[in-house]
C-alpha cells in the first residue's frame, strides 16, 4: 500500500525535496567571494567590508605620508630660493627644516611600525 501510494506521487515528492532542499541553500549558504588580501581563502560581505576598510586606512596612512613629504620638499625648496635670491641666511627655517625632517622620519617610523603590529595580529587571529 505505501509502496503503491510512493509511485503515484514520486514526482510530487521529488519536486518537494528539490523545492526544499533549495530553499535550505538559499537561507543557509551565504554567498562568498575570494579575499583581497589573502587570494586562496573565501570571505563573506562582511569580512570584505572590513578588508576595504583596512585598504582604505591604510591609503590613508599612506596619503599622509605623502603629504608631510611634500611640505618638507616645499620648505628646502623655499629655503634654497631665499639663499639663492641673496636674503640673509634664516637659521630658524633651516632649524625647522631639520625638525621636519626629524619628525618625518619618527612619524613613517611609528606607522610602520603600528602597520607591521597589526598585520601580525591579523595573522595570529585569522591562524
Amino acid at each position: 500500500m505505501i509502496l503503491l501510494w510512493l509511485k503515484r506521487h514520486t514526482t510530487i515528492i521529488i519536486t518537494a525535496s528539490v523545492c526544499f532542499g533549495f530553499v535550505i541553500y538559499c537561507y543557509g549558504c551565504e554567498p562568498k567571494t575570494a579575499s583581497l588580501s589573502n587570494n586562496g581563502r573565501r570571505i563573506n560581505r562582511q569580512e570584505l567590508q572590513l578588508e576595504l576598510d583596512q585598504f582604505i586606512g591604510l591609503a590613508e596612512l599612506r596619503m599622509v605620508d605623502l603629504d608631510k613629504q611634500d611640505e618638507l620638499r616645499a620648505i628646502i625648496l623655499q629655503n634654497a630660493l631665499i639663499l639663492v635670491q641673496g636674503q640673509p641666511f634664516n637659521p630658524l627655517g633651516i632649524l625647522t627644516g631639520v625638525a621636519t625632517i626629524y619628525g618625518i622620519m619618527q612619524g613613517s617610523s611609528n606607522v610602520t611600525r603600528t602597520v607591521k603590529n597589526a598585520r601580525n595580529k591579523r595573522k595570529i587571529i585569522n591562524g
